[in-house]
């Protein structure tokens, strides 16, 4: 269903976003347009002129969220900033007429180092004779990908802002926070901006989760690893690999230790272990399951390397695209081979996620299809009330095929799913099949943007 955003959000190079951002209220049709496109969550970020905070809502921001609930837009979906403590890091940040044209680049700073992530993008207007490229050029990349009207006598561009990757990072939080779930059967370790930390249950099951520390230490209320919770709750032990950053885990301290883990039987002592991750991390689930061979491994989304000799197609994780994926943790598609059974979940239109899934083709290898539901998929599942039984089944090795397309029946009420189906029938021409789709979905609840589409019909 293509719109008169379309081009702009193409030219972010983005995908799938999760979170976007309005800094300063500038960008209400491009906010609504994006959750339009990827029913993503929303954040309005009330910042002043000169950077400062008030803690106070200023008066764009009530008419503003009139306009988003009026488009349909669920105001729980919505976050309204106005401290800078409660900047999170967005996929994508909408800076229009704002910091950079009315406003001094300078002032920022704070939200370029709190609210953006590796893979980030941020769309803003730069007017000539601000010094906003120049400032902007220690931080990241600058793209030009429209010219705006004059503003005052002077050009202004719409310019794509992508920053650069950051260093890998330890957190004195973090530190304090491991050590106390280790306890003094476990242990934490931890060198060059990456961390294990086991937390010893039960001898039958031991999960390998892998994680951000920037997204468990700033975006989960709990600030515990990928899986925490589930994990406990089931009484399993479970050893929390972190990486300080979009790593991919390709420091050599990380395969050194799994290395020694492996020498000194650590693995040996379970009766099942399961490597467990989700994109990047899905990608270390299954490169590292070499460390234990016949362990089981549970993947959503992930990648198989991002080594462009190997991937020269993998056009997104610029972050990461001049690592070493060499040695025999680096291409996770042949090291998983040593794997009992990996269960991997992937989206089979997503192109470049399907390509990876491509690559994994040993006879251990179980592909769980989940059309339509993007690269972050356990996002959708989690939506749709169906990701803890999955994963639960994929951890305990009882998920079968038949069981994990029967719980995904459930996506035929799933709004974004049900959205994605109309707007492809629409693009293929097939018009009458796609208002029989979207008069059935409106039967049974409303939907937005097939209410819109249909009208277009």
């Amino acid at each position: 269903m293509g719109g008169a955003q379309d081009g702009l959000f193409a030219a972010t190079g983005l995908t799938q976003v999760a979170s976007v951002a309005d800094l300063g209220g500038g960008a209400l049709a491009q906010v609504i347009a994006a959750h339009d496109r990827w029913d993503c969550d929303i954040t309005l970020i009330d910042m002043g002129a000169n950077g400062s905070w008030s803690g106070l809502r200023s008066d764009w921001v009530a008419p503003y969220l009139a306009a988003l609930e009026a488009a349909g837009v669920d105001p729980g979906r919505v976050r309204v900033v106005t401290a800078s403590a409660e900047l999170r890091a967005v996929d994508l940040l909408l800076n229009l007429a704002g910091w950079g044209d009315r406003h001094k680049i300078k002032h920022l700073n704070e939200v370029l180092e709190t609210a953006l992530h590796a893979d980030s993008r941020m769309v803003l207007d730069i007017r000539h004779g601000t010094g906003s490229f120049p400032f902007l050029k220690d931080f990241g990349e600058t793209e030009i990908v429209a010219e705006l009207s004059p503003r005052d006598g002077k050009s202004v561009r719409r310019v794509v802002f992508t920053p650069n990757a950051p260093a890998p990072v330890a957190d004195d939080g973090w530190a304090a926070i491991a050590q106390g779930l280790a306890g003094p059967d476990g242990f934490y370790r931890e060198n060059e901006g990456h961390s294990f930390l086991y937390i010893p249950r039960s001898k039958k099951v031991l999960v390998v989760t892998f994680d951000n520390l920037d997204i468990a230490m700033n975006k989960r209320d709990d600030r515990r690893p990928w899986g925490f919770a589930f994990i406990e709750k089931q009484g399993w032990s479970m050893l929390g690999v972190m990486a300080g950053g979009w790593t991919w885990y390709r420091t050599p301290w990380v395969a050194t230790e799994f290395d020694r883990l492996a020498a000194e039987g650590f693995f040996a002592q379970f009766d099942r272990v399961v490597f467990y991750g989700a994109s990047m991390g899905g990608y270390a689930a299954c490169a590292f399951s070499g460390a234990c061979p016949g362990a089981d491994v549970v993947a959503i989304s992930p990648q198989s390397t991002v080594d462009k000799t190997v991937v020269p197609w993998e056009t997104r994780y610029k972050t990461v695209w001049g690592a070493d994926f060499s040695g025999k943790y680096g291409d996770a598609a042949q090291v998983s081979g040593a794997a009992r059974r990996i269960a991997l979940l992937y989206d089979p239109y997503e192109p470049l996620d399907a390509q990876h899934a491509a690559r994994f083709q040993g006879a251990n290898v179980m592909k769980l299809r989940a059309p339509l539901l993007g690269h972050r998929l356990g996002s959708s599942l989690s939506q749709m009330g169906i990701l803890s039984p999955i994963i639960l089944g994929a951890l305990d090795g009882t998920l079968t095929e038949a069981t994990f397309y029967r719980r995904l029946r459930a996506r035929k009420d799933f709004a974004r799913y049900q959205r994605e189906l109309f707007e492809r029938a629409v693009a293929k021409g097939h018009k009458r099949l796609a208002r029989r789709l979207g008069e059935w979905v409106l039967k049974r609840g409303d939907n937005r943007a097939i209410r819109q589409g249909l009208a277009k019909l």
